[in-house]
């Protein structure tokens, strides 16, 4: 028996082949079905129960200079259970072929990509890049030459050489419709105070000169790797919070000329003229569907339902904005619901103005500047306007104060005479260390020298007001 067992062990060890799709984790090689080779090793979320549709959204992360495929997993993957998005996406965490990304990977991961489209049901249209530091460089480039297949880019700590160049993918069709900030990948950055920020402003000034849309934030007295991890600092809020931010920017963010497939577009088109017509428990399905297809298609069906004539569906059209971000034209018909009677209505457009300036849209922020300010709207109007402010305001805190006038419309409500203004404006502040011994219920004259200190500090952040209005 014993001589038996040594010749058992002694026998080359058959792999047992890893048959795909599989719920839940999985840590390995990932195989080529056809040519059997290796694509990658990964780590790998998918949802415990696989839609029948293509609707899966799929985020693949990129690990730093001598990192793994381990790295970013775990926390990605909390991340999507804290925000409730597990049975939403495919999260895979690859492995370089080296210590670090390199040009030699591009064809694995495009091959990777493929290969998760094929073999699970992901939507094309929800495909989406993440890396840090090394990995931060590579999805810069690749997303960068590569924008045809990926709706959004995310990018951690890194250094971004590629964005001078025309990128690969349009090269065959350099007259690609639509302009960049209609039609292209999207691009979301989050750099350290001390860990040279300026490689992802560097990135930043490059899109907004092309005309591409980005969010950028930098987090001051943070370095290389804690940015992610929150180690040596008090807690990890903020850079949950961040986490949280860009997971939601991705579930928002849908790919801008990849179509839908001929049903959903045929679905689409009957839901924008039926919805107008339904109550409530027959629009909600459409509209549902219309939010999760997002972008421009679903633009559709949600402004469709933004003229129906019961309350209910124009409510819940609005509500969808808040989690789906269907372009510039939906934004501005969120400001014309704000005049909408029912406050059910408006309070779904002010969610959905509050998501669209959080992600950089020019169009919500003024909109909900100008009310903001009015001395002539309605108190409760104004109050839910700076708390719209407040979500933009709450991440630039960290050390990015680039939408200068959302913070210079918030400090000087601090004086305003609505009591519930300007409680709304210092809560929107509450995560400054210093309150400079302002309190909103104070009189006009003993408010007066702690609103010239909040005012000196917006000047320090933003520069002096008048510049910051140019």
């Amino acid at each position: 028996m014993i001589i038996l067992t040594a010749l058992l062990l002694a026998l080359p060890q058959v792999e047992k082949e890893v048959k795909h799709p599989i719920t839940g984790q999985y840590k390995g090689e990932i195989k080529d079905p056809v040519k059997k080779d290796v694509l990658m090793r990964v780590a790998m979320q998918a949802p415990s129960k696989l839609p029948e549709h293509k609707t899966l959204g799929l985020i693949l992360l990129h690990h730093g200079f001598n990192g793994n495929e381990n790295n970013y997993f775990g926390g990605a993957v909390d991340c999507a259970k804290r925000l409730g998005l597990t049975d939403q996406y495919l999260i895979i965490a690859g492995k370089s072929r080296g210590a670090g990304w390199a040009p030699a990977d591009d064809e694995y991961v495009l091959r990777l990509t493929a290969w998760a489209k094929e073999t699970y049901p992901i939507d094309a249209r929800r495909v989406y890049l993440w890396g840090s530091s090394n990995g931060a460089a590579f999805v810069g480039r690749f997303g960068w030459h590569h924008q045809d297949l990926y709706a959004g880019v995310v990018g951690y700590c890194g250094g971004y050489n590629a964005l001078s160049e025309p990128p690969a993918c349009y090269k065959a069709k350099p007259g690609a419709p639509g302009t960049p900030d209609v039609a292209r990948t999207e691009w979301y950055f989050v750099h350290g105070g001390d860990d040279s920020p300026e490689n992802s402003k560097r990135a930043c000034d490059e899109l907004k000169a092309k005309g591409y849309r980005y969010v950028f934030r930098k987090l001051d007295g943070y370095g290389h790797t804690d940015i992610w991890d929150g180690n040596g600092h008090p807690d990890k809020v903020l850079v949950d919070a961040v986490r949280d931010d860009w997971f939601l920017w991705m579930h928002a963010l849908r790919h801008k000329e990849i179509a839908p497939t001929a049903d959903e577009k045929k679905a689409l088109q009957a839901a924008a003229t039926k919805v107008k017509s339904e109550k409530a428990d027959g629009a909600a399905p459409l509209l549902a569907e219309a939010a999760r297809i997002g972008g421009a298609p679903g633009a559709r069906v949600v402004r469709s339902a933004f003229d129906a004539g019961d309350v209910d569906v124009r409510k819940t059209a609005a509500e969808t904005t808040e989690k789906t971000l269907y372009g510039r034209d939906v934004v501005l018909e969120l400001a014309a619901l704000l005049k909408d009677k029912s406050d059910e209505v408006k309070a779904g457009a002010f969610d959905g103005l509050g998501t669209a300036s959080n992600y950089r849209y020019a169009e919500a922020q003024e909109t909900l500047i100008r009310l903001a300010r009015s001395k002539t709207a309605p108190a409760a109007d104004r109050v839910r306007a700076v708390e719209g402010l407040a979500r933009t305001l709450k991440l630039m805190l960290p050390g990015n104060f680039e939408d200068k006038m959302v913070a210079w419309t918030i400090v000087p409500l601090l004086d305003d005479d609505e009591l519930k203004v300007r409680e709304a404006a210092f809560a929107a502040l509450k995560d400054v260390k210093e309150t400079y011994g302002y309190a909103p219920d104070l009189p006009t004259a003993e408010r007066k020298a702690a609103v010239a200190k909040w005012k000196n500090w917006a000047t320090q952040k933003c520069g002096p007001l008048e510049q910051a209005a140019k």
